[in-house]
């Protein structure tokens, strides 16, 4: 039995399947939840990788509770992308009475957000939110970045217990380790990960397709996988803007998912 642990190891960032109607198609996040359970420490739809900044609150809602009643004691963290503070506040409490371990987010969008304004962000979310949180440290979906000064202090929120590393500079990610922020981090780009030591685990699109690689990544040395992380990261299409449509269609080949279908397919929004 793998030790479950919701802020180390693998959690699997899943892509969120669609009906023909542009429904979340509850049947396949069962079958592709199965698919991945014996290889994963926890569960997180609705980020990028589940274009979560597309999902319509029913389309979040549902993928989210869909997660949460077939996880079998897999902790749910329920990705937020949202603009703002209220929204996210607004959607972490839906996610608390769904079921969710805890919430990702990341700062509110704009590049004119001030870093004191992020750390508040955090701050809010976590008061009154009621759930955990982690924080997703990226640039492409907010905008804007978080100082390591600013990420240090909101580390020390007692609501905050991890950080997502998404921000694509290993460099900083090595600093972030060295200056001990008292909570995991969590590396968030599979191709980082050998320049990622330290870390207390990944949070991976490729475990979608790849759920046994990326346990094996985990359990180390990393060294060992090296090249064949690259082949499937390269074979997967992980490096493309649309990932998770290429993601969709080999779960789709494979039986686990009935249609390919994005949010941008046949307007769905």
């Amino acid at each position: 039995m793998r030790h479950r642990s919701a802020y180390a190891g693998v959690t699997v960032a899943l892509v969120t399947p669609l009906t023909d109607t542009g429904d979340v198609d509850r049947g396949d996040v069962g079958r592709l939840v199965a698919s991945v359970r014996p290889y994963v420490d926890a569960l997180l739809p609705a980020l990028s990788t589940g274009e979560g900044w597309a999902l319509t609150d029913r389309q979040w809602h549902d993928m989210v509770a869909a997660t949460v009643g077939c996880r079998e004691g897999l902790p749910v963290l329920a990705g937020i992308q949202r603009p703002t503070t209220e929204e996210a506040v607004a959607r972490a409490r839906t996610a608390a009475g769904l079921g969710a371990a805890a919430v990702v987010a990341p700062t509110p969008y704009g590049p004119d957000v001030t870093q004191e304004e992020m750390f508040r962000h955090y701050e809010t979310l976590g008061r009154e939110g009621g759930l955990p949180v982690v924080v997703y440290h990226e640039r492409e979906v907010s905008g804007n970045d978080l100082r390591p000064d600013t990420l240090m202090r909101i580390c020390s929120l007692p609501s905050v217990v991890a950080v997502k590393d998404s921000a694509g500079d290993p460099a900083a990610t090595r600093e972030l380790l060295a200056a001990r922020p008292g909570v995991p981090v969590l590396q968030g780009l599979e191709h980082l990960l050998p320049e990622a030591t330290g870390v207390a685990g990944h949070v991976a699109a490729l475990a979608n397709v790849e759920p046994a690689l990326c346990s094996a990544l985990h359990a180390g040395p990393v060294s060992d996988h090296t090249a064949v992380l690259a082949a499937a990261c390269e074979r997967h299409g992980l490096d493309r803007p649309d990932w998770y449509r290429a993601l969709k269609s080999e779960l789709c080949r494979r039986g686990v998912l009935t249609t390919e279908r994005t949010t941008g397919t046949g307007g769905v929004s």
